[in-house]
């Protein structure tokens, strides 16, 4: 077969200007003028914008990192956070590993991040929410998806799991694969404990002992199922687990909403997990607009990647972003009083100029 044509690349988006910067430099905006496009496509063209949030969002509020030189993950071995290693002794993995590590701080509460977050979704319909993050900052809706679990949940966990070697699927056609849904099915066609992979265990679920254990620093016994008394591990994606290990990370939404994106943005996440890594992939295979709010994970424009890299911490950038989409959406509403003849040619010139307002006010002018 003969080689494919090369590729010319785009120009890029991931820079303020039409200089060129010089090779091995990293590309990046610091955000007004890509802070106001964005804006533009949220509010004003109403595209489908999946939004992809890390740790980074949470530092503002005191939760640690998972990466990093103060990240939860440099302390600890990484094949700690396993099905396998739980098994092993789930007494020694919460009093040794768990508790010590996933504390949160006292008194925590959202920050302008979430803030920022909650009233985008309100805002806009088309925009769609995966977190990564385990502490529950984010307002649970239907537009929210909790990719790696919330802490003060738990599942149940069976003496050992099955068809696990297998990485066929009966439906890889699909744009985006986060999941195994023939994996899924055979689950739920074994009739296993439903708190191993349909619903969560509350807190209060649990014996009183085990419940204040667990808000504290040590157990004396691991904890059980209130159902079939197996071992109970939080509600955390761990290492060796797929998304479609339970329902409560709605591995099929995440992969609709994906694989129906016009632009993907990336808040405060690095790029070296699953769901990064797929959604960077069906960015590149459909060119779809990235965008990349972070402080030191950035993203290489290349000719397969459109890539816009913004950079600030997200406590300051979000609201920022919803300001603009505020104002876009007001400017929407308001109706030019002009005769109806010439409406259409007038109220195309009157949004341009909404627009360059809202631009020169992001810039400072």
């Amino acid at each position: 077969m003969a080689s494919p044509l090369p590729v010319l690349p785009r120009k890029s988006r991931n820079v303020a200007s039409l200089d060129v910067p010089k090779p091995g430099k990293r590309r990046s905006c610091r955000g007004n003028s890509a802070l106001s496009k964005l804006a533009n496509d949220i509010s004003l063209y109403r595209k489908r914008v999946v939004i992809i949030a890390g740790a980074g969002i949470s530092v503002a509020s005191g939760v640690r990192t998972f990466r990093g030189k103060s990240g939860v993950w440099s302390e600890y071995v990484w094949s700690t956070a396993t099905r396998d290693s739980f098994r092993k002794d789930p007494l020694a993995w919460y009093n040794d590993f768990w508790l010590k590590s996933m504390k949160l701080p006292p008194n925590l509460k959202p920050n302008p991040s979430h803030q920022a977050l909650t009233g985008l979704l309100e805002l806009c319909p088309n925009l769609k929410l995966i977190t990564q993050n385990v502490d529950g900052l984010n307002a649970s809706s239907d537009q929210v998806v909790e990719a790696h679990g919330r802490l003060g949940l738990f599942k149940c966990i069976p003496d050992e799991d099955s068809d696990t070697d297998s990485e066929s699927d009966d439906d890889d056609d699909r744009l985006v694969h986060l999941g195994h849904r023939r994996k899924r099915r055979l689950a739920e066609a074994k009739g296993v404990c439903r708190y191993q992979q349909m619903d969560s265990i509350e807190t209060d679920d649990l014996p009183m002992t085990t419940a204040l254990g667990l808000m504290g620093d040590s157990l004396d016994g691991p904890p059980k199922c209130p159902l079939c008394q197996n071992m109970v591990a939080p509600q955390a994606l761990l290492f060796d687990e797929g998304y479609h290990s339970h329902d409560f990370y709605q591995f099929k939404k995440m992969e609709d909403w994906l694989a129906n994106a016009q632009v993907i943005m990336f808040v405060g996440t690095s790029f070296n997990v699953r769901l990064s890594e797929v959604a960077l992939e069906h960015a590149r295979a459909q060119s779809l607009p990235v965008y990349n709010f972070n402080t030191q994970d950035f993203l290489e424009a290349t000719a397969w990647l459109d890539a816009t890299n913004i950079s600030g911490r997200c406590e300051d950038l979000l609201p920022q972003l919803y300001t603009a989409c505020v104002s876009i959406q007001g400017a929407k509403q308001m109706k030019p009083t002009i005769d109806a003849p010439r409406r259409q040619k007038r109220g195309v010139c009157w949004k341009k100029k909404c627009i360059q307002e809202l631009d020169d006010e992001l810039s400072g002018k």
